[in-house]
């Protein structure tokens, strides 16, 4: 027999109301700790007392608890990267990264290793955006989860790091800065990484958030500053220096996917050269760390990426341009708790030192906030 248990929204009311785990306690006439275990699934409430609760919170019992199966729970499923018209089917055991983004669940697909944990299997073969997952930990550390999408490499150890409170975690989702605010967009992330650099007048990461984001007030937070430039083999045997030496016939490029910061400095060298398409030869790399292995296996002679991959592959480095890569936050999402904690770490003194020492990042201004006022 499937084993049913009871899943509840009793956090997610409650914070939506603005109320703490006392207030909430105080009206219902238990102690905090009985609100703690109901939230965190392991206490089931008398039904006087979820009625209770129910009243406090505006909600009706049937709102805030149902039973929950281990057959499944009904997702969204992220998009793939890449054109939607040849998007696969999202095949029955696949892994997935999980969060509730507003109020509902959001699933990503994560790759077939295991370099990340993940959090739920899609039940059965899926195409379209829904589909119906097996989760793999307790629904109320899920919920728990911040869904995080960038591209720099210093977001999975903070996720780590996160990882350590005992009221929030957090998944590092590698993408490209347009993904990421299109993820934050249409609701399958809590948090974007962006990088745009400021290529042309206006053209930098609050002005390029509040087009993605419009009417939408949000927060633009400092993680770091690094350079980005052109990643070479060691002692730069080519002698490569600019984008017109990216013009070699033969020159092997490792390139970045659309509407990544790297690939936007990549395009902005060869339009200065009067190239308005990059057709050069080489593979794609998903990620900066991955230009790096390209470059460093010698399937690729020159990629754009980040200082701190090159020097930590022990490769040579030729800068062009210094960005600020900025963390992308919905301001009504900034005070809850998981989020709140991510922010929180960003002060921290063990991830400030630790991220000092990592080559090529820079985190002096890291916290440093700006508002963007819904436009």
């Amino acid at each position: 027999m499937t084993e049913v248990r009871l899943d509840n929204r009793v956090r997610h009311e409650r914070e939506r109301l603005g109320l703490s785990q006392q207030s909430l306690a105080e009206k219902v006439g238990v102690s905090r700790q009985a609100i703690v275990a109901i939230e965190t699934g392991k206490s089931v409430p008398s039904t006087v007392l979820g009625l209770r609760i129910a009243r406090s919170l505006r909600s009706r019992v049937e709102d805030l608890f149902s039973l929950s199966s281990e057959a499944g729970i009904a997702v969204r499923l992220a998009p793939a990267e890449g054109p939607p018209d040849t998007e696969p089917t999202a095949s029955g055991g696949a892994r997935v990264a999980l969060g509730e983004v507003g109020d509902r669940w959001a699933a990503h697909r994560l790759p077939q290793d295991a370099s990340v944990a993940a959090d739920g299997l899609i039940a059965a073969d899926a195409s379209g955006r829904t589909a119906v997952v097996r989760p793999l930990a307790d629904l109320a550390q899920l919920r728990r989860n911040v869904l995080v999408a960038g591209c720099a490499p210093l977001l999975g150890g903070l996720a780590r790091r996160i990882g350590d409170a005992p009221d929030a975690r957090a998944t590092w989702l590698p993408a490209g800065s347009t993904r990421a605010l299109e993820l934050m967009k249409d609701g399958f992330i809590h948090v974007a990484g962006v990088h745009f650099g400021e290529s042309a007048p206006g053209e930098n990461n609050a002005s390029r958030t509040r087009r993605a984001l419009p009417g939408t007030r949000a927060l633009l937070i400092a993680l770091t500053r690094w350079r980005l430039g052109l990643v070479v083999p060691t002692g730069n045997p080519l002698g490569i220096r600019s984008g017109s030496d990216l013009l070699r016939p033969g020159l092997r490029l490792a390139r970045r996917e659309e509407g990544s910061g790297a690939r936007k400095l990549l395009m902005s060298l060869l339009a200065a050269e009067g190239v308005q398409r990059s057709t050069l030869p080489g593979p794609i790399a998903a990620g900066h760390a991955e230009v790096a292995q390209l470059v460093r296996c010698g399937a690729a002679d020159v990629g754009v990426a980040i200082e701190g991959v090159a020097l930590a592959a022990g490769l040579g480095f030729v800068p062009l341009v210094e960005e600020r890569f900025d963390l992308v936050v919905r301001a009504n999402l900034a005070d809850w708790a998981p989020v709140s904690r991510l922010l929180e770490t960003l002060d921290d003194p063990g991830f400030r030192a630790d991220a000092a020492q990592l080559p090529g990042y820079d985190v002096e201004s890291c916290g440093h906030v700006i508002t963007l006022e819904a436009a």
